[in-house]
């Protein structure tokens, strides 16, 4: 029987025909000092107020999601201090939504019949479309936010966001990577470059 791992399904989002479906997208607040950011720690309030937050039920996931921050971080020159004043802190939060799509009816009949036009007379077959009704389908939406807060003021200075299609996996390694290729896109968009 194949496992089927559904723990983190909304970061391991669904690829179709070759092509990631999942956007990333961040945004800023422009008044912050991100050219004087060095040292960051992590949120100890987690996902404290998020009702729905999944990472608060997977300790796993957000351990694995945490190294890959560290490690996206630590590539940029960011220093992880456990103790001690720091210049940001870092707060992930994920949820999943089911959402639904409606498109134009689906499928189609025949029926025959004998008909007298235009002093012919023949056997044809009508084609019609018997369901008048759209096409319902539903499919569950992941998103992976990873907040950056200002120390100093406390703040919201920078969020990154990552949504998509859920999608199961057969084992964790694949599952990880997944996990590891999205953060990686939504921390390469930090720090941003203030305009």
């Amino acid at each position: 029987m194949r496992t089927r791992y559904w723990i983190f399904s909304m970061i391991a989002l669904l690829t179709l025909a070759g092509c990631s479906s999942y956007t990333v997208v961040s945004d800023y607040d422009r008044s912050m000092p991100f050219g004087h950011y060095k040292t960051y720690r992590w949120s100890g309030e987690g996902s404290a107020g998020i009702s729905d937050d999944i990472l608060a039920r997977n300790p796993l996931i957000f351990k694995h999601i945490k190294s890959a921050v560290d490690r996206e971080l630590a590539a940029k020159g960011f220093v992880l201090k456990e103790s001690g004043p720091v210049d940001f802190t870092v707060s992930p939060h994920a949820r999943v939504r089911e959402r639904v799509v409606i498109g134009p009816p689906i499928g189609f009949g025949y029926s025959s019949g004998y008909y007298h036009r235009w002093g012919r007379r023949g056997y044809t077959t009508i084609w019609y479309d018997p369901y008048p009704y759209p096409a319902v389908s539903y499919y569950e939406e992941g998103t992976l936010i990873i907040d950056v807060i200002d120390s100093k003021s406390n703040d919201l200075a920078w969020s990154g966001i990552a949504r998509g299609l859920l999608r199961d996996f057969n084992s964790f390694e694949r599952m990880n990577r997944e996990i590891d290729e999205v953060v990686a896109k939504i921390m390469a968009q930090f720090p941003p470059v203030v305009r």
